[in-house]
């Protein structure tokens, strides 16, 4: 989206001297089931992105409970939600985890509604034998800085504070438990 920033980007504004790691996460914001005027039942949905600090914990990486405002993966989450429906018709993934997000709230519905389904239909179709890895994909993007100081014609050896990474992990959160 022209004129959208990275988190990156907001990182550099606020400054390089601070080391995060953060998670984005792909979260539904709203979702409802409405029946058309012909009896269909259409799932709607709204979604977003959120952000949370990451810190070490015992177990590794752990999303912090509470994340500053002005953090810049949050500002980037705020910026990715607010343009959310544009960047889907941009981008196929985001549209294609926007159709699976509405999937599973129309299963999660007709489960928790008792609809009955005749057997018939888990026969339309034909079986797929899938022609990729069935792994669930890892977003995740590191970014290092830092300074070089020369003395003397010589780089020195870089001292505590010269150098930081910013790293950016992702998921996805359907509610689907809620």
């Amino acid at each position: 989206i022209v004129g959208m920033k990275s988190c990156f980007e907001y990182s550099e504004a606020e400054g390089l001297e601070t080391e995060w790691s953060a998670r984005e996460w792909f979260v539904v914001r709203q979702a409802e089931i409405q029946v058309s005027d012909d009896n269909v039942i259409v799932p709607c949905l709204k979604m977003g992105v959120e952000a949370r600090e990451q810190f070490l914990g015992p177990n590794g990486l752990e999303d912090a409970p509470l994340t500053r405002p002005n953090h810049p993966l949050v500002k980037y989450a705020a910026a990715f939600t607010q343009h959310f429906d544009l960047i889907a018709e941009r981008k196929s993934v985001v549209s294609q985890l926007r159709e699976v997000a509405k999937a599973s709230i129309m299963a999660k519905f007709m489960m928790e509604s008792g609809i009955h389904i005749d057997e018939a239909w888990f026969g339309v179709g034909e079986a797929l034998n899938p022609s990729c890895c069935l792994e669930v994909p890892q977003l995740w993007n590191d970014r290092a800085c830092s300074k070089i100081r020369v003395q003397d014609g010589t780089i020195m050896k870089a001292e505590k504070g010269d150098d930081n990474v910013h790293s950016v992990y992702g998921g996805v959160d359907f509610g689907i438990d809620r």
